[in-house]
């Protein structure tokens, strides 16, 4: 199961990969498109399965990623089902996003240097860590209890 699903324009192509790459050297599982489908898998089918599955949501928000109708229904998926959406911004001002995404806090890179945007997506991946890690710790004490209850009766 991927960590987190990141949702971007095709268009764009520097941030996306400077996401991956760095996300990806912290060890989560990071889904991108281009370089998580695999040839003769069809693309909408695994986008939409790991969009479901995946608890954390990076949208690239950039006007073209705003623009595009195939992101504005991922934005939409991950809104639905209540994912942790986190926008992000390099080309654009946050009060810019679209109405349907701009009552998230947006992660603003508009003026970070390479070494301030890597430093945020280094937080954010330990956001994900954490999360990842309660999640754990959680289903293991419910199978704790499950076997317990198990065990005693």
């Amino acid at each position: 199961m991927p960590d987190v699903f990141i949702s971007y324009s095709f268009k764009d192509k520097e941030i996306p990969e400077f996401m991956y790459k760095h996300l990806t050297d912290e060890g989560l599982d990071v889904f991108m498109a281009p370089l998580s489908v695999r040839p003769g898998e069809r693309w909408d089918e695994k986008i939409l399965k790991k969009l479901k599955i995946s608890p954390w949501v990076l949208f690239l928000a950039s006007k073209d990623a705003c623009a595009s109708a195939i992101v504005q229904q991922e934005v939409g998926v991950a809104l639905g089902t209540q994912k942790n959406l986190v926008p992000i911004v390099w080309d654009m001002n946050p009060s810019e996003l679209p109405g349907w995404v701009n009552n998230v806090q947006a992660l603003d890179l508009r003026n970070a240097s390479l070494l301030d945007a890597r430093e945020q997506v280094l937080k954010i991946a330990e956001r994900i860590k954490a999360n990842k890690s309660n999640g754990i710790l959680i289903a293991a004490l419910l199978l704790g209890a499950i076997l317990y209850v198990t065990c005693t009766k």
